[in-house]
């Protein structure tokens, strides 16, 4: 039986492999490898453990990808889980951590829009570097604005950073 969080899960695997060839390399050259849903107990800990969803592979190496995906409205942001009502560790917390003290952490951060689950036609994508969103946020508190659903969200707009993304609008 799937819950709300394994069907996001299933669904945003299934929307990015649609353009995982095709939009992704104009994004992030190399090679795209998914690593959810996998048996593999190293995968299973990058994941959990460092956010890392995809994993990049080229020449010079790996590197770790998180990704977002959302339906429905293009809303054309970078968005991070600021605080949970659980009030277990956020996405915030735990990337600043990992960054300053050293950890895995993924090297971009991808967000994604689609139409709908059923079609999953790309609206808008944008990949940035991890560290250069964070230490945004860290430097240039003033440019992130904040969301409320079940969870505090924080985020930005892409057009308020276009020099630091790639985009690709569907």
């Amino acid at each position: 039986m799937y819950n709300s969080w394994d069907l996001d899960l299933s669904d945003s695997v299934k929307a990015l492999s649609k353009i995982k060839d095709s939009i992704l390399p104009k994004l992030i050259s190399g090679k795209i490898h998914c690593i959810e849903n996998t048996e593999n107990e190293v995968l299973i800990l990058l994941d959990r453990l460092s956010g890392i969803d995809y994993i990049r592979e080229n020449k010079q190496g790996l590197q770790g990808i998180a990704a977002r995906v959302q339906w429905g409205n293009a809303y054309n942001t970078f968005t991070i889980r600021s605080e949970r009502y659980t009030g277990s560790k956020t996405e915030l917390e735990k990337r600043l951590e990992q960054i300053e003290k050293g950890y895995f952490y993924p090297e971009f951060t991808l967000q994604a829009y689609f139409d709908n689950r059923k079609y999953n036609n790309l609206l808008s994508i944008a990949v940035i570097r991890t560290k250069e969103l964070y230490n945004l946020y860290k430097e240039n508190p003033d440019i992130f604005q904040k969301n409320k659903s079940d969870n505090d969200f924080i985020f930005v707009r892409w057009h308020k950073i276009k020099n630091l993304i790639k985009s690709y609008y569907g």
